[in-house]
């Protein structure tokens, strides 16, 4: 009967040191989701952060592509400016040369009419 007795407390032993084993190994298991949880919040609000910056450089460029319209639509409106300056200014030569021209034809038919 003593030798029963002691085998049911060994047993009891065996017993409480499994279900201390699985308790510390719950334990750790939770601690290990705690830990996952807060990692993937982490993850979480660093993808948040990602996808407000996505964005703010996607308004960013947008905003870019219309200023270069601006500017391409400003540069296409000067060339056009000076074509035009340069064509009146081709203009105004060609009227310069033609008036010495005429000056150059009245001074010689003034040399023949008082030489």
């Amino acid at each position: 009967l003593m030798q029963e007795r002691d085998k049911a407390i060994t047993r009891a032993d065996d017993l409480m040191d499994t279900v201390q084993e699985k308790s510390d190994l719950v334990t750790k298991l939770e601690n290990e989701k705690r830990d996952l949880v807060s990692r993937l919040a982490l993850a979480d609000n660093e993808l948040d952060s990602l996808h407000d910056q996505k964005e703010t450089m996607a308004t960013e460029k947008s905003e870019l592509e219309v200023e270069v319209e601006k500017l391409r639509r400003e540069n296409d409106s000067l060339q056009n400016a000076i074509d035009t300056f340069e064509t009146a200014f081709e203009y105004k030569e060609k009227e310069i040369e033609d008036l010495q021209k005429q000056i150059e034809n009245f001074n010689l038919e003034m040399d023949e009419l008082v030489g």
